[in-house]
């Protein structure tokens, strides 16, 4: 009879909870078994009916969540009252009864945490050990407790027929599906989105989870992953430990774990059990090794134990932005109804995330507007670039609340990012070249969106070229992109610690980022229309000078070498087969220098580039497989340019730096491209004045050589002067021009002598005073004559006119003295003079040199010729020791 009692009592458990879900039905279910118990038996509970009552209490309790074991534990509480209620209102109850009673309420209680500690640690490894070992604790306590170990064999029996019940009750004979709304959990569904609608937090996933897992049937753990671009981060756990916190999978990895693509990205929850769990796992190699790292992750290897999971895709703005895996360690723990309050929990949590989306937009919205309105106060009045980087580093570490900040430019060669500004570790980069390729910076620039690394001290992406390994950190990398699409440079910022930054922080750095880039884009305007004014004002004023008479070469060179920045400058002439350096501007050492005077034939590699258009330019001779001699001489950096290519002239510019670096940027290129072009003008005009003033020198000549032949004075004279006064011109520090105009005189200087008389002028005695009188007039009527030749400068009119003045102011036409004299003309009267002592005249013999020499001082002393000319003419032709071997003589 006891075993049939007890066979209907946990019967009658069974039945009662078919559903599984009317846990609050327990404790009353509990106590009605008691009643029953104690009216079918006079003398109490036996340790059968006790085994019975265990048996389905632990089906109840021990097998599932943390609700029914908290409702097992309130019906024992109400057994265990009974049973002190019967003694002390029933005096009939014999004491015997009541102490069985109160023993079988202890008897329940302790086998239930027996049953529940022996289960706990052996579900994991094998589910049916683990209800025999539990159902044997059961037993041990009864017989301990009640029967003593004598009934021990009678209550393994009773055992045995209560596990059979169980295991097809939890294992075998699937649930019925629930015909009643599921009000106890949507409730505590609505309890949990009130609560954390009042409290938002920075622990709102994590909150969310503890729900799911409380709300969910048959959840006793849990993760949630949450949407970071194309990859999911795992930012809540329940059950598992915190080390799993941080680890990344990719969308595909999720849509895999799911097992419907579609459903997943529709938001549909699915039910995994043991069998396709690990058909999942040897179907798909990421989600395998990515299990394999969350367990090495976990607390105890918890993700191994998972035998059931229901998986929930959070979806918003028809995008998944969640997804929230609830695990059980027993197979089959999911069944409809779950799947039926995760639908609703999604649709609610959906709502909330809605709502709280929309509220952290709201607010991410003021923080930008916040952020706005600070950095342009601390950017307004600032005009510099390197102040403006500097202080937008400060700003972005202050506003980021981060340690790491650094900015970087592009280069004008394009190919790479210089950093102008760094806080934190960035430090150690601030004289950083980084490549193109290379580094978060360059990334950004290339996909023209924010790189964000949860573990930047570990990304391979990032530029490895510190003295010291980053601490763990986090990363945020934003190009700088100007209003025309053109990137400028990137903003870097980093904090300390994986997995620092938040989706609101990213937006927040791309504002910074925004307005880095109008600031900087408008600073470059403002410095490039500077530069811009700076360079057409520079070629002004080089037009203007060398537009002008004074123009010459080695000051056009010199111009455009102070304008290029380089350390000398030098312009190549065609001369026959080969170019030659003409004139070179800078410092240079002497065996550089020598090295350019070599001739470079027409057919070098590099005069054929520069003589068909190309503009060449080498930052570094080093790395130049045509300039490694210059190199090694010391010339770093070479800048070759066409000047002008006509028939009559073919000229080239050479710029050279005695630094490396990365060349001429494209404002002193523009620079440069005016400057050649109107040199080259320069070059073809002097080139042509060059070859009109040889034409008309030696025009000049001929009217000297045809005077010289009517006066019949010595064959050559005019030569011999013109040649003397050059040499004495030149080492006086003469211009070329005034050389020019003293050679011209010296051609002219008698040619007034057209329009004196033969008589006069061929006579072989000496001249009346009369016709010495018409004689003189020669130098005027010279001076009228050359007036009107426009192309005679006035320096060689002055010779003409003024060759016969003398030092004392005694001299003709004007009677000039001293310095008043042009000094052409007393150049010039100091070669003709000595010339005409040493030439033989109709009305004189040739001097011998020390005569005509000890003759030309006297004529200073007298105050004849310049004095100081004199010194110079005599040292510069070597007579000052005829001199001294004349007064020897004497």
């Amino acid at each position: 009879m006891e075993a049939g009692l007890a066979i209907l009592c946990t019967l009658l458990l069974l039945v009662v909870h078919w559903g599984r879900e009317r846990w609050s039905l327990v404790p009353w279910v509990m106590l009605v078994s008691a009643l029953s118990l104690a009216a079918l038996s006079p003398q109490g509970p036996t340790p059968a009916l006790t085994l019975c009552l265990q048996s389905g209490l632990l089906a109840l309790a021990a097998l599932d969540n943390e609700r029914r074991w908290r409702s097992t534990l309130l019906g024992l509480l109400l057994v265990h009252l009974l049973a002190l209620g019967l003694h002390l209102t029933s005096p009939s109850v014999p004491l015997k009864g009541t102490v069985y009673v109160g023993l079988h309420a202890a008897t329940l209680l302790l086998g239930g945490w027996a049953a529940r500690w022996a289960y706990a640690r052996l579900a994991p490894q094998n589910r049916f050990l683990a209800i025999a070992g539990a159902l044997g604790a059961s037993v041990l306590m009864d017989a301990a407790l009640l029967a003593g170990w004598a009934a021990l064999l009678g209550l393994a029996l009773q055992a045995l027929v209560s596990g059979v019940l169980l295991w097809g009750y939890l294992e075998r004979i699937p649930p019925l599906a629930a015909n009643h709304p599921l009000r106890g959990a949507y409730a505590a569904l609505l309890q949990t989105v009130e609560a954390l609608v009042k409290q938002p937090g920075e622990d709102l996933w994590a909150r969310i989870l503890a729900s799911a897992v409380r709300v969910v049937p048959g959840a006793q753990a849990g993760s949630i992953r949450l949407r970071q671009g194309e990859h999911f981060v795992f930012v809540a756990q329940e059950g598992f430990g915190e080390g799993i916190l941080g680890l990344r999978s990719h969308e595909e990895e999720a849509m895999a774990w799911h097992g419907n693509p579609e459903a997943w990205r529709q938001g549909q929850p699915r039910i995994a059990n043991h069998a396709d769990i690990q058909r999942v796992l040897s179907s798909h190699p990421p989600n395998q090794a990515l299990t394999r790292r969350l367990d090495s992750a976990s607390q105890q290897g918890r993700i191994r134990q998972i035998r059931s999971n229901l998986c929930l895709p959070i979806l918003l703005g028809g995008e998944v932005v969640a997804e929230i895996n609830l695990d059980a360690f027993r197979d089959r723990a999911f069944n409809e109804q779950s799947v039926e309050v995760a639908r609703q929990y999604a649709l609610q949590v959906t709502v909330l995330l809605a709502a709280h989306r929309q509220q952290a937009e709201l607010e991410a919205r003021i923080r930008e507007f916040e952020v706005i309105e600070a950095l342009s106060a601390a950017l307004r009045g600032l005009s510099g670039i390197r102040e403006i980087t500097k202080r937008l580093v400060h700003e972005t570490i202050r506003l980021m609340k981060s340690e790491h900040a650094a900015l970087l430019l592009i280069e004008a060669d394009g190919e790479h990012m210089r950093c102008y500004a760094a806080a934190g570790f960035f430090l150690e980069g601030r004289d950083w070249r980084i490549p193109k390729g290379q580094g978060f910076s360059w990334a950004a620039v290339e996909a023209r969106a924010p790189i964000w690394s949860h573990s930047a001290h570990q990304d391979p992406r990032a530029f490895g070229q510190f003295k010291r390994p980053k601490p763990p950190c986090s990363e945020i990398a934003v190009p700088l992109i100007s209003s025309k699409g053109e990137p400028l440079g990137a903003l870097l910022s980093a904090r300390n610690g994986v997995a620092s930054y938040t989706e609101r922080d990213l937006r927040l750095m791309q504002v910074i980022g925004n307005i880095a880039a109008n600031t900087l884009e408008r600073v470059q305007a403002s410095e490039n229309l500077k530069a811009e004014v700076a360079e057409k004002t520079a070629l002004l004023e080089l037009s203007q000078m060398l537009g002008g008479s004074d123009a010459s070469l080695p000051r056009a060179l010199g111009e455009i070498r102070r304008l290029a920045h380089a350390d000398a400058a030098g312009l190549w002439v065609r001369e026959g087969q080969t170019f030659r350096l003409r004139v070179l501007e800078g410092h240079l050492a002497p065996e550089i220098k020598e090295q350019l005077l070599e001739p470079v034939p027409v057919e070098h590699p590099l005069a054929q580039r520069v003589f068909s258009g190309e503009v060449v330019q080498v930052g570094d001779t080093l790395n130049h497989p045509h300039f490694q001699t210059h190199a090694q001489a010391g010339l770093r950096g070479i800048y070759l340019r066409r000047v002008v290519q006509e028939p009559e002239l073919e000229a080239g510019l050479a710029l050279f730096r005695l630094e490396p670096g990365p060349g001429w940027s494209p404002s002193e290129e523009r620079l440069l491209q005016g400057a050649t072009q109107m040199l080259g003008a320069l070059l073809l005009r002097l080139e042509r004045t060059r070859q009109l003033e040889a034409a008309y020198e030696g025009a000049l000549r001929a009217i000297g050589l045809a005077l010289e032949a009517r006066d019949r004075e010595t064959a050559g004279h005019t030569d011999r002067v013109a040649a003397m006064a050059e040499a004495l011109g030149r080492a006086l520090g003469l211009s070329d021009t005034e050389l020019r105009d003293l050679r011209w005189g010296a051609y002219l200087h008698d040619v007034g002598k057209l329009v004196i008389p033969d008589s006069i002028l061929l006579k072989p005695g000496k001249l009346t005073p009369e016709e010495f009188s018409t004689m003189k007039t020669h130098v005027q009527l010279g001076d009228s004559l050359v007036r009107h030749l426009p192309f005679v400068p006035e320096g060689a009119r002055q010779v003409v006119r003024h060759h016969h003045e003398r030092w004392d102011g005694r001299g003709y036409p004007d009677g000039l003295q001293g310095e008043r004299i042009p000094l052409l003309a007393r150049i010039f009267a100091v070669c003709d003079v000595f010339d005409a002592l040493c030439s033989e005249r109709p009305y004189k013999p040739a001097l011998p040199i020390p005569q005509a020499v000890q003759e030309l001082r006297r004529s200073a002393q007298n105050g004849h010729l310049d004095r100081r000319l004199v010194e110079v003419f005599l040292e510069l032709q070597g007579l000052e020791g005829a001199l001294r071997a004349s007064q020897a003589a004497d």
